[in-house]
């Protein structure tokens, strides 16, 4: 199935108009802040910071890569956000501060986005991130030999959104964690097993990282947050946030203190947290 992406080039303005004409249709939901354009892989995302006085207040912000948004109020769409790897769905995000903001109420896009997290309900409040530097974190991740061939992109965004529904991690390194951290988040206490992944600290080459210092027990959304650079761990094993992430539900976790595992000897490799925190710019 096409997608919408290839027909636009970002930072460019777009009216809804504009969009209509290049896709081909009428299909009156393109007013709506969530558009699925029949035929196409693609889902359309319309975000304005500072909405009219007539309409449901969310509170979006875009803070360079990161999207913090709130959905639609009945979340009828909410799974084409959350499932959008799965179904083979690209997100694109037309943004603006203000409705007329740029003639003729134009959006500039942005480009592509992955899903992060989600919490809440109707409204659920999402958190998104600029696909090229998400995947390059994924990629990092990957063993460096036979991942997948560097001269065919789509090959290479293929196989790094398979690792991405994989995230569990190698199953042998998980089940080290699961059990060293007595099956619970290293920061949330989450006991809820299904949710729960193993986040190289140091970026995976190969078994010799797959050991038990070189990891933490995490939740699926701050193991992605980890990755990313956006929570790090200090000296005194406690959480650090990223200012991007203040005015979010991750500020109340900031210099929180891990939850580690009974024997000292699987506690996490400091010069290793170090390293990470250097990576994350911190």
């Amino acid at each position: 199935m096409r997608q919408v992406s290839p027909l636009l080039i970002p930072g460019r303005l777009y009216t809804r108009e504009h969009l209509k004409k290049t896709l081909d249709t009428n299909d009156a939901t393109i007013n709506t802040g969530v558009f699925k354009p029949a035929g196409f892989a693609s889902v359309l995302l319309f975000i304005t910071k500072n909405k009219t006085s007539d309409r449901t207040q969310y509170v979006d912000q875009l803070n360079q890569d990161t999207l913090y948004w709130q959905g639609q109020t009945r979340g009828t769409k909410d799974p084409l956000i959350v499932e959008h790897v799965q179904r083979g769905l690209e997100l694109l995000v037309f943004y603006r501060d203000r409705k007329y903001e740029h003639d003729g109420a134009a959006f500039r896009y942005e480009g592509c986005f992955i899903h992060i997290a989600r919490s809440g309900r109707e409204p659920a409040d999402f958190i998104l991130h600029r696909e090229a530097p998400y995947l390059q974190a994924v990629a990092d991740q990957l063993p460096l030999a036979g991942t997948f061939d560097p001269s065919n992109e789509e090959d290479g965004r293929r196989r790094i959104f398979a690792a991405l529904v994989r995230r569990q991690g190698q199953p042998r390194f998980r089940r080290d964690l699961l059990s060293a951290y007595e099956g619970r988040c290293a920061v949330t206490g989450s006991h809820v097993t299904a949710v729960l992944e193993a986040a190289h600290i140091m970026p995976y080459l190969g078994d010799h990282t797959n050991h038990v210092t070189n990891g933490l027990l995490l939740r699926a959304d701050l193991h992605t947050l980890f990755d990313l650079g956006l929570i790090a761990i200090d000296d005194d094993m406690r959480l650090i946030v990223a200012v991007g992430l203040h005015a979010t539900e991750y500020a109340q976790m900031y210099g929180q203190h891990l939850l580690l595992p009974a024997q000292k000897g699987l506690h996490p490799n400091s010069e290793a947290l170090r390293k990470h925190r250097i990576r994350a710019g911190f």
